[in-house]
């Protein structure tokens, strides 16, 4: 919180912000005007070029002095930079001669592997967009997103087969090049997992391995030169609230990206660190922010292909990471398991979250726990999308704020907006939280609507993303999100209640850890909020003291048609592959709520 910083941070804040303008009478109160945030960043910082080019460009330029370094790390297999431009060589000759050139696609149907790295980059060289597609997405979701593509070529991990082999016939798909999952790793490690994890797949002339696709002369081809908004990834929405979109991310969106954590403002780091890679490849986040943007830092990317909170937990013992992303639900299981218990984390200065709600009182807890284990940094937040490149806001490292998700990116600017009216608010007031970036998607394929709904232009020209989720920011430019815009019921008397304020009061209760509320209504204009509860570790009250309180307590601070008409007691949430919780598995649990009732417990299902 603000009141923890020091007066000599203040002042040298208040002297930032007299130098850049944005004190002393001249402020507006509407963030995108006086950009209040600027005032965190060294005039040294706002003063370094975004960088240009292609990404691989990027890390090739970043990195070509220091081949030996270690660029990634697999199942503590190292590979340098030198070998990994090797096998990105090797592998975009393979594609050349497979008939891959500027412009086309070609499908990824992989995890956190090595050879994904290659294919990325090896794309990037010949001008071709490398498709992510989520493995969890169903099987009509797959054949769509596919055949909207046209590629002819699939590249897949040996573990995904299964999913993918049923379908690939009704698919543009001609080729399939299989990637052993334990094709890099060291020599013992990988002969075990070859025994253990084989997968017995009928190779033909169409279905061939990485390693036979990999033989042959190398192309005399030249790579494709720079263009302007050129695509390179494209990952995709989830396809929850409708058929998933593919989001198209450029070389000049990434690198924008990328260059934000060149300035050491966001990430303090020195050349050889290493940070633990843990969201899925199929999100921006997990290829761009935890794979592309360490290596263009000189900064060991850790590839973990399985995505779990015990993996989670397993990789920041075994390998002791400087850096480490995960969502707030891993967090929350490594301050509790059995595995870090005692462990030192001393090595870890930058532990970051994102994706999930973080309240105070948790973070605090998960603050108190990484000290206790050495760790000298608190728990930083982020916030962002893959429309907007993944990356948004990121906590201050020397001003952090508890309860915030932290301050735009440079050449970020973000505002909360009236939703009808789309009329920006002013620091304070909440809204929809919009974004103008130069990280952003270039478009959703094929899909001008869906882009154009996405995407609006204010009276000063300005393209704004639409994040949909609810949120404000504060005098210094800290940005909080509050929840989903669509998180909300209209209540019996015809307003508009928002979930995640219900949850908040709930929330005030000690034995409370994590809440989530959902509205069961069926009609128009009824709204049936109820809570799903988790406990806090160590709470033994017993239901019939505890959901009369929470009940009393929502009684008297909300309004009577938002009071939850049932209360749940559940051992944790279910979460989807990305971290972040499932609220249609929530929604789905309808039985077994409590609700007090002239001083006993009246069960309720809906």
């Amino acid at each position: 919180m603000e009141k923890e910083w020091t007066e000599r941070q203040r002042e040298d804040l208040h002297l930032r912000a007299v130098a850049l303008g944005k004190e002393d009478g001249e402020k507006t109160g509407y963030p995108s005007k006086d950009k209040p945030w600027l005032k965190f960043y060294s005039e040294d910082t706002m003063s370094l070029p975004f960088i240009t080019g292609t990404v691989f460009e990027s890390l090739h330029r970043m990195n070509k002095d220091y081949p030996e370094d270690i660029a990634l790390l697999y199942f503590n297999r190292k590979i340098t930079y030198r070998q990994l431009f090797e096998n990105v060589q090797r592998t975009r000759d393979a594609f050349l001669r497979a008939g891959i050139r500027k412009g086309d696609k070609v499908i990824l149907f992989t995890s956190a592997t090595p050879e994904t790295v290659y294919t990325v980059l090896a794309l990037c060289r010949i001008g071709a967009t490398a498709n992510m597609i989520n493995p969890l997405f169903t099987e009509e979701q797959i054949i769509d997103r596919v055949n909207e593509t046209d590629a002819t070529l699939l590249v897949v991990l040996d573990q995904l087969c299964d999913k993918i082999a049923g379908v690939v016939s009704r698919t543009c798909i001609q080729r399939m090049i299989v990637v052993p999952v334990y094709n890099a790793m060291p020599a013992a490690l990988g002969l075990a997992a070859r025994w253990k994890m084989r997968k017995d797949i009928p190779y033909d002339e169409n279905v061939v391995s990485w390693n036979d696709f990999l033989k042959g002369a190398a192309s005399d081809l030249p790579d494709a030169p720079y263009e302007k908004d050129r695509s390179l990834i494209m990952v995709y929405s989830s396809g929850t609230t409708g058929a998933s979109k593919g989001i198209v991310l450029t070389n000049d969106g990434i690198n924008a990206t990328l260059t934000n954590y060149v300035r050491s403002d966001y990430l303090p780091h020195r050349r050889g660190e290493a940070m633990l890679q843990m969201i899925p490849v199929w999100f921006s986040t997990g290829i761009v922010l935890s794979i592309l943007m360490p290596m263009c830092i000189g900064v060991t990317a850790i590839l973990e292909p399985v995505f779990s909170k015990e993996s989670f937990a397993k990789d920041i013992k075994k390998y002791k990471p400087n850096i480490a992303l995960g969502a707030t639900s891993l967090w929350l299981y490594a301050a509790t398991c059995k595995e870090l218990k005692g462990e030192d984390l001393s090595a870890m200065h930058y532990p970051i979250t994102g994706g999930e709600l973080l309240i105070p009182r948790v973070e605090v807890a998960l603050n108190e726990f990484l000290a206790s284990h050495g760790c000298s940094s608190p728990l930083l937040q982020g916030y962002g999308m893959c429309e907007l490149g993944g990356t948004v806001t990121t906590a201050s490292v020397r001003y952090p704020k508890l309860g915030s998700a932290g301050i735009p990116l440079l050449g970020v600017v973000v505002s909360a907006f009236d939703r009808e009216t789309l009329k920006e608010q002013k620091c304070g007031t909440r809204g929809e939280l919009c974004v103008a970036s130069p990280c952003a998607m270039k478009e959703y394929f094929k899909n001008p609507e869906a882009t154009e709904r996405y995407f609006f232009t204010d009276e000063n020209g300005t393209r704004w993303g639409r994040t949909g989720d609810m949120g404000y920011l504060d005098e210094d430019g800290y940005v909080y999100v509050l929840g989903r815009c669509g998180d909300c019921f209209t209540t019996s008397s015809g307003a508009v209640a928002y979930c995640f304020d219900i949850e908040n009061v709930i929330l005030q209760d000690a034995c409370v850890a994590e809440c989530e509320v959902v509205d069961l209504s069926t009609e128009q204009g009824k709204g049936v909020p109820v809570a799903q509860i988790v406990l806090s570790k160590g709470t033994d009250e017993a239901q019939s003291d505890l959901l009369p309180r929470l009940h009393s307590l929502c009684q008297s601070r909300l309004a009577a048609d938002c009071v939850p008409q049932g209360y749940k007691i559940v051992d944790a949430f279910p979460v989807k592959n990305n971290g972040k919780r499932d609220m249609e598995a929530i929604r789905e649990n309808r039985a077994g709520y409590m609700l007090p009732e002239n001083g006993s417990l009246k069960e309720i299902s809906f």
